[in-house]
């Protein structure tokens, strides 16, 4: 089966056609989305939460983590063969794989500074790639 026969499975599923064929499930689920990148973001951004008697950031950045996967999912099987056609979507697909090796690569302590200003570069761009697929 090629990935996109495979999108279009994903594409027919009942959660699929619910979201995109109903009146509020796309914005509902595009706004969880928006939330929960905030959500994210702000704990991995923010190291500060910490002085701000944030006892554990761990928690916010794994519900954070969790939520945008399981939105992104449903967004993604929305349209599934939308997606897999954007030139948009296969980048930021790469961006947030290099993202996780630069995350793996910063876990080694060596180049902290370097390491910080690439995620924050890639971060960005992963941004602009994710509103590209809208219009692209």
């Amino acid at each position: 089966m090629s990935i996109l026969e495979w999108c279009g499975r994903i594409q027919d599923t009942w959660v699929s056609r619910t979201i995109s064929e109903s009146t509020w499930g796309y914005p509902i689920v595009g706004a969880l989305h928006v939330l929960a990148i905030a959500l994210f973001g702000g704990a991995v951004l923010i190291p500060h939460l910490r002085a701000l008697e944030f006892a554990d950031v761990r928690w916010i950045r794994r519900t954070g983590v969790t939520l945008v996967v399981l939105t992104g999912t449903m967004l993604f099987a929305s349209a599934a063969v939308r997606y897999y056609e954007s030139t948009a979507f296969k980048i930021k697909l790469v961006l947030l794989a290099l993202i996780a090796l630069n995350a793996i690569a910063a876990s080694w302590k060596k180049h902290r500074r370097l390491h910080s200003a690439i995620s924050l570069t890639l971060w960005a761009v992963v941004i602009f790639a994710s509103r590209a697929i809208a219009f692209f």
